[in-house]
């Protein structure tokens, strides 16, 4: 809630000052409202590269284990 009352109080010192227009305020809001999406996006994409390391990871300790356990079974 205290992020919307930050952006309105800059727009409304914006507003004061007289910088602003119409096409900035639109253009203003289309560049929040990007940058939202490409965080959201950014986190989703982070999280499944990371869950992906994770599950190659895991297969390579598999296989590691795999191939430890077929020497153990040649020997006997």
């Amino acid at each position: 809630m205290n992020n919307y009352k930050k952006i309105i109080n800059d727009f409304v010192n914006l507003f004061q000052i007289g910088i602003l227009t119409a096409k900035d305020i639109k253009q203003e809001i289309s560049n929040i409202i990007k940058f939202k999406k490409e965080k959201i996006m950014n986190h989703f994409n982070n999280s499944s590269q990371q869950d992906l390391e994770d599950l190659k990871n895991k297969i390579k300790n598999l296989n590691l284990e795999i191939e430890k356990l077929k020497k153990l079974v040649r020997k006997r």
